[in-house]
């Protein structure tokens, strides 16, 4: 497996809807743990590649304040098995937060990866990323492309853009994959339709082989 992309929102964090009535998105969480825990075989630590405002990377520290959510409701059990790696879990040595849609990721990663999702790198890439370099910063993304053990990918869009579809990716997200020969990889998808008023119609699980 080369990749997996989920739908990062952040009710795939146990403990982010106290509101909701049973738990709508259990058989999601599961099938995200079953692919990570797949792609992570072996030891393998994928980058995780999601949306974000500027062209950065590094470690990071997952936080869903900029989606309204304290850090106090993902303190204890997050992650998307419920079995730990919640945000106190992160050392504090001053990294930058993440942003909700590599935080999700970061989160449900440490459901299977224990601790050793603190050593996962994150790329994020702006919606109008092409690709290529002459942005003027120092990241070097084919760099991390060609070093990655894999893909984690938060879809979703950008966070209050016009496509709200939880499967979207933004043109950034989609031409890095492009740049990581994603177009030669054979997608599986898994839909996972929703009754519940405030959801989506559906959630989709791509992992690509």
């Amino acid at each position: 497996m080369h990749a997996v992309i989920l739908p990062a929102t952040p009710l795939l964090v146990p403990g982010t809807a106290p509101g909701l009535r049973g738990d709508p998105l259990g058989g999601l969480r599961a099938a995200v743990g079953a692919a990570l825990a797949d792609l992570t075989a072996g030891g393998r630590v994928p980058l995780v590649l999601a949306h974000g405002p500027a062209l950065r990377s590094g470690r990071m520290r997952p936080s869903l304040a900029g989606s309204g959510i304290g850090d106090r409701w993902v303190s204890d059990g997050g992650g998307a098995g419920g079995t730990g790696g919640g945000v106190s879990s992160w050392p504090d040595d001053g990294r930058p937060a993440a942003g909700t849609g590599a935080s999700v990721v970061l989160l449900a990663l440490a459901a299977v990866l224990g601790g050793r999702a603190a050593d996962v790198e994150v790329l994020e890439v702006p919606p109008g990323w092409t690709g290529s370099s002459g942005t003027g910063s120092d990241v070097d993304v084919a760099g991390l492309l060609r070093g990655a053990d894999g893909l984690v990918v938060a879809g979703g869009g950008v966070p209050g853009g016009l496509d709200s579809d939880p499967g979207a990716l933004t043109a950034g997200l989609r031409a890095t994959l492009r740049a990581a020969g994603a177009d030669a990889w054979t997608p599986q998808v898994q839909v996972f339709a929703q009754s519940h008023d405030h959801l989506p119609p559906e959630y989709r699980l791509t992992t690509l082989a």
